[in-house]
């Protein structure tokens, strides 16, 4: 009967001694078949067992019970230099409570996980979920547990993942830890739509040191880089990927006009403020500007009935409020554009336009982007957009939330390759 509980084991060199039943819970008292014949240390065969202490090592679960294995192990002390050690097993790491196996296990169903499954400091609940993906007989693993099946699935991701780059690539970053110095570069694969690399940084020798350390055949292959307007990427794409042509993403291009509008409003608003009252609190200061900003900024095709009502008493008492939002919708018809030469038009004309309204935020923004100029018509000759990036980083922000936050960077790169490599 031992032999055959020894077998269902499955680790090789362990013989049963004993079985405890408690409930759902299920121990095997193991002991190592083999015994320590030298010193490690003087290699003297003057051994004697010094004490018996026992370790509890999980495993894979047993009839579903949850089932522990009770290692008594030999801690041997040599006679003859007085020094002690104690007898391991090439299948259980050093001071370790998960066999290698279950690890290896658990891990092949970890990226399945990281879709349904919230991972937490104490445990992982995991059950039904593990059936569904395939592991039936691995449940209530602690944080420590999980984080070493996490780090083999991404070693295994890591090694699997395509060399060199792909045809259409996408430059965006991501917050690593809070704080702006901690910004990380998140390069995706917009063919695939899957995160390609996570850089360390977000400057242009950061770009420039990744992209060199890949052979010139390999980004000679590189054909399409979206990027947002961020001039760091710009140059370090130029450096290293000169025949490769640059779309600015529009969402930042438009959502730019969208910030000039709303700073025109707050200085309209800040304007219409009135001295404080015999009570010591400010009044009313037209809430009517505060309540539009939304409003303002939503697609004009999006506006209900209502909305556009009140954006038309709006305008009527303030001009300068209508002036800049159509110069914000000026700029969203860029993009309505049928092609280049039409989208080439429509852009000078919001720039002429910009230049006649002599309002500052609209001008520093048109100042701004008027460098972006080919990069934003570069759009009608190949429609790109960070769109898959930017989902990317709601999906780096829910990973961080789930692990309570990633200390390490090459902790974090391993759970964004994991997720969405």
């Amino acid at each position: 009967m031992q032999e055959q509980v020894s077998r269902v084991v499955g680790l090789d060199g362990f013989e049963v001694r004993a079985v405890v039943e408690d409930g759902e819970q299920l121990d095997l008292e193991v002991e190592l078949l083999a015994r320590a014949e030298r010193c490690p240390y003087c290699s003297s065969r003057e051994l004697e067992i010094h004490e018996r202490p026992v370790v509890r090592v999980r495993d894979l679960d047993c009839g579903g019970r949850r089932t522990s294995l009770r290692w008594r192990k030999r801690r041997y002390r040599c006679r003859a230099c007085r020094r002690t050690h104690t007898e391991s097993h090439d299948q259980v790491p050093a001071r370790g409570r998960l066999p290698f196996g279950v690890s290896g296990e658990l891990a092949c169903c970890i990226p399945g996980l990281l879709e349904v499954v919230s991972f937490d400091t104490h445990s992982l609940s995991a059950g039904p979920d593990l059936c569904r993906h395939g592991v039936r007989n691995v449940s209530g693993l602690v944080s420590y547990q999980v984080a070493q099946a996490m780090r083999i699935a991404a070693q295994d991701t890591i090694a699997g993942r395509p060399t060199g780059l792909p045809r259409a690539l996408s430059f965006d970053e991501a917050a690593h830890r809070k704080g702006s110095r901690n910004l990380a570069t998140i390069v995706s694969d917009l063919d695939r739509k899957a995160v390609h690399e996570v850089l360390d940084g977000r400057s242009r020798p950061v770009v420039e040191r990744y992209l060199r350390s890949i052979s010139k055949a390999r980004r000679e292959r590189v054909e399409l880089v979206c990027i947002d307007p961020w001039e760091p990427y710009r140059l370090a794409v130029h450096s290293q990927l000169p025949d490769a042509r640059i779309v600015c993403d529009p969402f930042h291009v438009v959502r730019g006009a969208g910030e000039a509008l709303d700073t025109v409003r707050r200085s309209r608003q800040r304007l219409a403020r009135k001295p404080k009252g015999k009570h010591g609190r400010r009044e009313s200061w037209r809430p009517e500007l505060y309540r539009a900003r939304h409003t303002l900024l939503r697609a004009r095709e999006r506006l209900s009935e209502r909305q556009r009502r009140r954006l038309c008493e709006l305008f009527a008492a303030d001009p300068l409020i209508a002036e800049a939002w159509g110069l914000k919708e000026a700029l969203r018809a860029v993009y309505a554009a049928v092609d280049r030469a039409e989208a080439e038009l429509r852009l000078d004309l919001f720039f002429a336009a910009v230049g006649r309204s002599a309002l500052q935020p609209f001008e520093a923004y048109a100042k701004g982007i008027a460098s972006w100029r080919e990069e934003i018509l570069a759009y009608f000759d190949e429609p790109a957009s960070n769109g898959y990036a930017e989902g990317v980083i709601n999906k780096v922000k829910v990973i961080k939330r789930r692990a309570y936050g990633l200390p390490s960077f090459a902790g974090f790169r391993e759970r964004v390759l994991l997720a969405c490599g």
